[in-house]
């Protein structure tokens, strides 16, 4: 609802005071009016009542004698009175005497009733003639009403003069009081309408008056204080918003920016990702499809990166992957795309370049990795694996370049690593083959598929069987038997080899137990433990567990261990070696002289046993070099008081040269090839 402009204060006021002001004079005026009416007719009265008794002190001889004549000239007397239009003196009983007339209208022939009051719009007094306190008259004054009223009328425009002389003094009188009592007020209303226009709360109100608008003006400007202390602090609250925003602003630019960023590039390397080399290798294919030419795909796992990192923790691990994206990227091209898909695995695409050049860049990268690298204090030798795939010679599609460049680099692990391979078709074979084994692995672990054989060892001197060693054996229910070198490689790559361990440890400790208990002389147990056990740090609770849940005695327990496990830099591992020898299990080294370990650091461990690997031994009588190899390490491994075994002899010509040498065991299939536990307890007995 649209409604009018409301009159100002200044009008309300002045409108307040005038009707205030006309209202008190008027009935002032009205009251002076009426009292001034009735005060002229009092006087009136009372001045004819005095002629009357004039008239009649006059008349007095008069009526005493009854002189008409004399009556006659004493109410003549009364034409020196104008407003006297007529007289008449009555006798006492009531009869006119004498009469006295100035107007044209007739003179009363009898007294009235009243003693004062009108008469044709004349007003009369009658007024008694007494002597010796005895009426004996009475006069009768007529006054004309005409003298009174022009009297009133004159009086009355007097008074209206007065009046609105009055209400102009009044109206003046409103001007200066409103002037008083809203110039404050006007004042501060100007003042809140020029903060409310500039929002510039510094202004202030100046106080004109000491009285309640003073007063107000003191609580506004104090509000003004509180009002300019809030405005400070939101406009500084404001600032630091607007910072906070500006600064929240570029933190999600960075932010958004880093997302890219993630979302196209490995978060460890800053290399690019999964994503961006399919993107990438897509374009690639893309070009050749239109223009021709070729592309390579490189895939690169690194080699026993596990170890690494189970041995040295992720941290290294990760600081180890920072390194070598660093070493392969100084190896390419701007133009070339290097992407860390996971885990330890790169690829790198290689456009316009075809097999010739591929294989090149693939031998920059190998010997660039072959360079050692120091972690932590920690220097590493560390290899990979590369796998080459061409388009369009090895694929129609992005999907099968990368996969076959990764078949491929699984060949060159096959292959003894450390080297590349370019794909072929027949590789798909043997990648069907590792998915396939993989699937039947765990299948067989659930199923509990295994089996155990038990291959003898003997004493060089006597030939009598000192202990056994545990060999896993896996017969396929549709492939028959798997050989242990196919499917115990690829357990370890899968992290399969700890269920596989356990089982052999607690399968062959209850077999060995009970065989024990049957012979004269207690059976030494030899199983084999992967080193993945120390890398995670679990190795004294796996040999802890075995042994209680067996109930097989500790002393007639040996681990055989590969040779890298006790490489530099394993504090960890030969701690978990201590804790074991002290639980009186006894410690093997397996293979001894494929690897590179030091004799100062096998002194260090706490070692019973140094098996020769079988390379050495079954060229014994052919190679002098192999001769030489076998005595130094008998000789070598009895200084420090470490027994000897021998594994793969196979000729009397090969025993009979450790045997000369004072090698202590001897396990072969010259004495005894693996067996079930059945052959083996009748061979025993």
């Amino acid at each position: 609802m649209i409604r009018g402009r409301s009159p100002s204060i200044r009008k309300n006021l002045i409108a307040l005071l005038m009707y205030t002001s006309t209202c008190a004079l008027l009935l002032a005026a009205l009251s002076f009016t009426v009292n001034d009416w009735f005060f002229s007719r009092s006087e009136m009265i009372e001045r004819l009542n005095s002629q009357a008794a004039i008239v009649g002190n006059n008349s007095i001889g008069a009526l005493t004698f009854d002189d008409e004549v004399s009556a006659s000239r004493t109410l003549s007397s009364l034409s020196s009175v104008p407003e006297i239009v007529g007289a008449v003196l009555f006798t006492k009983s009531g009869s006119v005497m004498a009469s006295y007339q100035q107007g044209a209208g007739p003179l009363p022939q009898r007294p009235p009733d009243t003693a004062t009051g009108t008469m044709q719009n004349d007003l009369f007094v009658l007024l008694p003639i007494k002597f010796d306190d005895s009426v004996i008259g009475q006069v009768l004054i007529i006054a004309e009403h005409k003298y009174w009223n022009r009297h009133q009328a004159m009086r009355l425009a007097t008074m209206t003069g007065l009046l609105l002389l009055s209400l102009a003094l009044a109206f003046w009188l409103s001007r200066r009081l409103e002037r008083v009592v809203t110039l404050p007020i006007l004042q501060l209303t100007h003042t809140a309408r020029r903060i409310t226009e500039s929002k510039d709360y510094r202004l202030r109100a100046e106080k004109l008056s000491r009285d309640e608008v003073g007063l107000l003006t003191d609580d506004f400007n104090e509000m003004l204080d509180q009002v300019q202390r809030r405005d400070i602090e939101l406009q500084r609250v404001q600032e630091q918003l607007e910072d906070k925003v500006k600064e929240r602003t570029v933190e999600l630019e960075q932010l958004a920016r880093k997302f890219e960023h993630q979302a196209y590039h490995d978060a460890l390397t800053g290399l690019a990702n999964r994503i961006t080399f399919d993107n990438q290798l897509q374009a690639g294919i893309n070009k050749v499809n239109r223009y021709g030419g070729q592309i390579s795909v490189l895939f690169l796992d690194l080699d026993r990166f596990k170890v690494i990192n189970d041995t040295l923790g992720h941290a290294a691990g990760d600081q180890l992957l920072i390194e070598i994206a660093k070493r392969l990227s100084a190896r390419l091209r701007e133009s070339d795309t290097i992407a860390r898909l996971g885990g330890d695995e790169f690829a790198i695409l290689l456009p316009e370049i075809g097999s010739n050049m591929a294989a090149d860049v693939a031998s920059k990268l190998t010997e660039a990795m072959n360079i050692p690298l120091l972690i932590n204090g920690k220097r590493l030798q560390l290899t990979t694996s590369i796998g080459i795939s061409v388009y369009p010679h090895d694929g129609e599609n992005a999907v099968e370049i990368l996969k076959h460049a990764d078949t491929a680099m699984y060949r060159s692990k096959d292959l003894g690593r450390n080297r590349f391979t370019f794909y072929t078709a027949d590789m798909n074979v043997r990648a069907e083959r590792r998915m396939q084994l993989e699937d039947k692995i765990r299948q067989a672990i659930t199923n509990d598929s295994f089996t155990l054989h038990y291959q003898p060892k003997r004493n060089v001197e006597t030939l009598e069987i000192v202990s056994v060693e545990a060999l896993i054996r896996w017969c396929d229910f549709d492939e028959g038997m798997i050989s242990p070198a196919e499917f115990i490689p690829l357990a370890e790559e899968c992290g399969l080899i700890s269920d596989i361990d356990e089982w052999v440890l607690e399968r062959a400790g209850r077999e060995v137990l009970q065989l024990n208990s049957n012979v004269r002389a207690k059976i030494l147990l030899s199983v084999n433990f992967s080193p993945s056990h120390f890398f995670k740090g679990k190795a004294v609770d796996r040999v802890i567990r075995m042994l209680d849940k067996t109930g097989f005695p500790s002393d007639c327990l040996e681990l055989e261990i590969t040779e890298n496990l006790v490489g530099p830099d394993a504090a960890d591992v030969s701690r978990q070696l201590k804790d074991i020898r002290a639980l009186g299990v006894e410690i093997s080294i397996d293979d001894f002289g494929t690897a590179y370990s030091s004799l100062s650091r096998l002194k260090q461990l706490p070692l019973n046993t140094l098996k020769i690997d079988r390379s050495f031994v079954q060229d014994l009588g052919k190679q002098g070099d192999d001769e030489v190899i076998v005595r130094t390490i008998i000789s070598m491994a009895h200084s420090l008081n470490l027994k000897v075994v021998a594994e793969g002899v196979e000729t009397q010509e090969q025993f009979q040269y450790i045997k000369r040498h004072h090698c202590d065991i001897v396990q072969g299939f010259l004495f005894g090839k693996p067996m079930p536990m059945a052959d083996l307890e009748k061979l025993i007995n």
